[in-house]
């Protein structure tokens, strides 16, 4: 079956095809982005936001509450490209960190509008997900432990820095952009045989392997940002070491390839993929080492400059930018004894030692205050373009691969970045199939702070509100 076909039958009951053909490339909207002359500004720059030791970390439940880290294998950063073109700005970000939640993301964007003039849909936040850093956001423990106020602090002032620092770095820029293929992704939902799904490597299972490139060049041809998409997991190596992952070893390695700091890594559509160096050939995925990390990074960045070599398209500049929340309907809330069972399981002393259990009385005291508990989610999307054919999509939250494939096949003639963990936590996002299935990616949701999981249709919600998002950018 063709790939096309795949997707059409991942859209339950077929409504967003036949609602809006655009959304799969049948037809294009009569108009395009208006582009005014001049040339595109854009400055790029990082700043460090390695965590002191002791910091509480995010990515394996069980790991995170035991200690903070203690020791830095490489450092974490914040990486800004400020974008400026005919009296639009854009500004896009990315953090070496698990997740940036809601609350960060808003207290960022609002000390960066302060700053510089800048409104929320303007500025794309982007995590790497990786899962040896510090924790930020509320996702497992950190839903119910304090909040690592200072190490907010450090991150809020090493973005602001970085901010400026690339904001006064502008210059006259050229775009050209691209698409590769990547092999670090592998699926990590295998069939079980019983109609489930287990969490295991599966060759056979769907990821998304398309890795999109834009080259940003001076008018000297020396590079200011290389901005590359892939999308896998950084969860090779479990411990108490703080490392940016293979995502800052491929910034590294391309780096050093570019001969200037300009490497800067977007995470895609990763929900169900880990790296493929811990678990091709396997049962099931090994802890990884520091020359696996590595060698994760030295894939990527082979693959990104084998993508740099191929024809690239030059982009005429045109920055538009737009954003909303969409609200997806979660699986009707379970009945209170539900939860009520849940604590029970648990000795009372236990309870601030087991997350679950910590959930389970969440939910109960917001039904004790008299507070419906929530029946959707509420998730951000946001579409930045930087010019003729060329855009990035946002997904707040963990989009697994076919996200991917969707989007890239609702803007089928353009260079796209399909990319999740976008301005906020969010939660899983799987696909409709994937409901009855099971599996970590459907089950999660608890970990999020949901009272249950989301309804099927999710996809259809957000496709068509991609479309109407899409429509008013053009228009």
């Amino acid at each position: 079956m063709k790939r096309r076909d795949l997707l059409k039958k991942s859209v339950a009951g077929g409504a967003l095809l036949a609602a809006n053909p655009v959304a799969w490339g049948s037809t294009r909207p009569a108009t395009a982005p208006s582009h005014a002359g001049g040339e595109m500004l854009a400055g790029f720059a990082r700043e460090k936001i390695t965590p002191p030791l002791g910091t509480r970390m995010m990515g394996f439940g069980g790991r995170d509450y035991k200690q903070g880290c203690q020791s830095i294998h490489d450092d974490l950063y914040v990486r800004a490209l400020f974008l400026e073109h005919d009296g639009q700005q854009a500004l896009i970000l990315a953090y070496d960190l698990c997740f940036v939640g809601r609350e960060e993301a808003d207290r960022f964007k609002g000390a960066l509008g302060r700053e510089f003039d800048l409104l929320p849909r303007q500025i794309l936040i982007n995590t790497s997900h990786n899962h040896a850093g510090p924790a930020i956001g509320t996702w497992y423990w950190s839903g119910y432990l304090p909040p690592e106020r200072l190490y907010v602090d450090q991150v809020e002032k090493a973005t602001i820095q970085a901010v400026r620092r690339a904001r006064e770095r502008r210059c006259g820029v050229t775009l050209s952009a691209g698409m590769g293929d990547t092999s670090l992704p592998l699926s990590r939902r295998k069939p079980d045989g019983k109609g489930g799904i287990a969490f295991a490597p599966n060759p056979e299972g769907r990821v998304y392997t398309h890795l999109p490139v834009c080259l940003l060049k001076d008018t000297k041809g020396k590079p200011v940002c290389l901005l590359f998409s892939v999308s896998t997991h950084p969860s090779t190596v479990m411990g108490w070491d703080i490392t940016a992952e293979y995502p800052g070893a491929a910034c590294r390695l391309l780096d050093e390839h570019l001969g200037t700091t300009a490497a800067m890594f977007l995470q895609g559509t990763a929900g169900d993929a880990n790296s493929s160096v811990i678990g091709r050939g396997r049962e099931k995925w090994e802890r990884g080492s520091w020359p696996e990390v590595e060698e994760g990074g030295r894939i990527v960045a082979q693959e990104t400059i084998a993508a740099l070599q191929k024809p690239m398209s030059p982009v005429i500049p045109g920055i538009r930018t737009i954003m909303t929340e969409l609200q997806l309907p979660l699986q009707p809330v379970p009945p209170r004894g539900e939860f009520e069972a849940v604590v029970k399981e648990v000795k009372p002393e236990d309870c601030p030692r087991n997350v679950r259990c910590l959930w389970a009385s969440r939910q109960l005291a917001h039904l004790d205050r008299g507070e419906p508990l929530p029946e959707s989610a509420g998730i951000l999307l946001q579409e930045i373009c930087l010019g003729r054919g060329l855009r990035l999509v946002g997904i707040e939250g963990e989009p697994v691969a076919v996200w991917g494939w969707m989007i890239e096949d609702l803007f089928h003639r353009d260079v796209t970045f399909p990319l999740g963990y976008c301005n906020g936590q969010g939660l899983y996002l799987p696909v409709s199939a994937m409901i009855p299935e099971g599996g970590y990616e459907v089950a999660s949701y608890w970990e999020y702070g949901y009272p249950s999981p989301l309804a099927t249709g999710m996809e259809s919600l957000v496709m068509s509100a991609l479309v109407r998002l899409h429509r008013r950018e053009t228009g």
